[in-house]
């Protein structure tokens, strides 16, 4: 099988443009595969010119929340908090014993919602 040569800046044009995977390897004669492994190669050089472009229905509109996770080793219950540099973690206590002494430090990060979720009023 050749080796296909693809003008990388038409890509990088028609990437931007939102233009799907399936219809920028028609216009280049190449096939989806390939596109998609160019993509993710010139990503990996220059990761803003190439952002990820994710649509799909139901994608949140709100921006990620960042928590905490804690572990009550009385009850055997996990949560989590939000975690901002003005949240105080030190009044942080189990919602089911209301007690602070059996709880251990779990980790942290992003949380995004994948479905509709409910948030306290």
């Amino acid at each position: 099988m050749a080796n296909e040569i693809v003008n990388k800046e038409q890509l990088h044009k028609l990437f931007l443009a939102g233009m799907p995977l399936k219809e920028i390897a028609n216009q280049l004669n190449s096939k989806p595969g390939s596109i998609r492994t160019m993509i993710y190669h010139e990503r990996q050089r220059n990761p803003h010119e190439w952002p990820h472009r994710i649509q799909y229905p139901g994608k949140p509109k709100e921006q990620p929340l960042m928590m905490h996770s804690y572990e009550c080793t009385d009850c055997a219950t996990r949560f989590a908090v939000e975690d901002y540099d003005d949240i105080d973690h030190s009044v942080t206590v189990c919602p089911i014993c209301r007690s602070d002494q059996h709880l251990q430090d779990g980790s942290y990060g992003r949380f995004i919602a994948t479905s509709v979720s409910r948030r306290a009023e």
